[in-house]
């Protein structure tokens, strides 16, 4: 079950009024669901406001004309969305259940109090509306522009076209330009993110070179989101705070916005995020989707989605990568990369492995320092990690090799290190409130918390000093916290 199902539900769900196998599937989803678990608190506390005029608005001439209007608005919603005679369950469920009929009759009490004229037509989208059309779409196709700025590696201008299958995955195709040091770099990638086999694949075609990088399955899910997909962009949003914007008009449809600014939107890992959503008003799917973030001291990034094309005709062709002849394999191929609780806790090795700590903070400025900092350890640090690293550039070196060839050979642990920021950001925005302490627990505190995160409602999986982990419940996360140094 969903959240747009279980919201629909849950007014019957508080009322009892469910079979017992949909009360189930309502109840294994607020287990999970924080933002379905404030909506029932919410609808409690309604329940509660008008219980105490129920009798008088029931019995009120206002009941029928407002069920029936609402009705009509419903079954609206649900041919769209190819549930045939749902609209007619929906109203035998809401006259059996006295607190929903009340609400609803309340609700447009006070809607035409302020101005709105319900019975008149006018309609808004809700999200969770829109969510629902475009998890039906099957494929399609959107065009992106986006620009980057970073003080080391250049402002980097691009444009994408993007295909994006169910069935087969997701393609992007990629050109511009990265100016660094009033240099033009050019940039003309391929990229396939093939869900069956998990693996990511990438044709540069500016520098003839390819790779391919197995993921595991959360990474995947991850890259989703962060390649925006406009599904899991949409669902994002729901969890979050946001804001509508009233109606616009872009390319000459007249369109609803939505806008968030919620820091954990994009994973809490930039400093601040602005995500604006634009929807057809007629079809409830998106036309337009920007954002900007600031990522980091002198990092800004913006883009836009536009000109989407839904349930676009794709083929296996279009998802099929064709490394072109003369290709050469570049640094990332063959490696497997994990943005899961194991990966996380291996990039924190590596880190140690080289500095000695971790990180002080896991924002995206601390890590950049971060990696700076192992970078310099590589060629000066006296710990084991850095001396092997060097005995083996100078072994190659002996044996006729480069140091290019000795980069690669390191290449795959050191990026490993990216889980570091990555697996942060997936707990964010699947909201389990992680909180890290690299700040004051050490690789010696083997008893001591150095990240915490929601597994339920109840339990937390806690990652110690030492790097083992456990799950404990709130009192012994309270605890384990409470210990930590001030």
């Amino acid at each position: 079950m969903n959240c747009v199902e279980c919201k629909e539900l849950l007014a019957a769900y508080l009322e009892g009024l469910l079979e017992e196998s949909q009360a189930q599937a309502v109840a294994d989803h607020l287990e999970s669901c924080e933002a379905c678990r404030t909506e029932r608190k919410e609808l409690q506390i309604l329940q509660q406001r008008l219980a105490g005029r129920s009798k008088a608005l029931a019995q009120t001439s206002v009941e029928d004309e407002v069920m029936n209007r609402i009705i009509r608005e419903q079954n609206t919603r649900l041919k769209s969305a190819a549930q045939a005679g749902a609209g007619l369950r929906l109203r035998r469920l809401i006259m059996r259940s006295p607190i929903a009929k009340i609400a609803a009759a309340a609700a447009v009490i006070v809607a035409c109090a302020i101005g709105v004229t319900f019975l008149a037509g006018t309609q808004s989208i809700a999200l969770a509306d829109v969510l629902a059309k475009v998890e039906q779409i099957q494929a399609y196709v959107y065009k992106s522009k986006m620009t980057a700025e970073d003080p080391l590696t250049g402002t980097r201008t691009t444009e994408s076209t993007v295909f994006v299958s169910n069935d087969y995955g997701m393609r992007i195709d990629q050109t511009g330009v990265n100016v660094l040091n009033g240099q033009e770099i050019p940039i003309q990638l391929q990229t396939y993110m093939l869900p069956q086999s998990k693996t990511v694949v990438t044709i540069n075609l500016a520098d003839k070179q390819y790779g391919r990088v197995t993921f595991d399955y959360a990474t995947l899910e991850h890259a989703r989101t962060t390649n925006r997909d406009p599904r899991e962009l949409v669902k994002t949003m729901l969890g979050r705070r946001y804001r509508e914007l009233g109606t616009s008009v872009i390319d000459g449809r007249k369109v609803q916005g939505f806008e968030t600014t919620d820091p954990s939107f994009m994973g809490g890992a930039f400093k601040s995020v602005r995500g604006t959503l634009w929807v057809d008003v007629k079809t409830w799917l998106p036309v337009r989707y920007e954002t900007e973030m600031e990522i980091g001291e002198g990092l800004r990034a913006s883009a836009v989605d536009y000109d989407y094309q839904w349930d676009a005709p794709v083929d296996a062709g279009t998802f099929e990568p064709k490394i072109p002849t003369g290709f050469t394999a570049d640094r990332m191929d063959g490696m497997q990369m994990s943005f899961s609780e194991n990966g996380f806790i291996e990039a924190l090795r590596i880190a140690v492995e080289f500095t000695g700590h971790y990180p002080k903070t896991l924002d995206a400025d601390s890590l950049r320092q971060f990696s700076m900092e192992i970078a310099e350890a590589m060629t000066t640090s006296d710990r084991p990690a850095a001396q092997q690293w060097r005995e083996e550039i100078k072994r190659l070196k002996d044996a006729g090799g480069s140091k290019e060839a000795a980069i690669q050979v390191n290449q795959a642990r050191m990026m490993k290190l990216v889980a570091l920021g990555m697996f942060t950001m997936i707990l964010e925005q699947q909201q389990k409130d992680p909180v890290y302490h690299g700040d004051v627990v050490t690789p010696n505190d083997m008893e001591l918390p150095l990240m915490r995160w929601k597994v339920s409602d109840s339990e937390y999986r806690v990652l110690f000093g030492d790097l083992h982990a456990e799950t404990v419940d709130a009192d012994t996360l309270a605890k384990l916290e409470a210990a930590l140094p001030k």
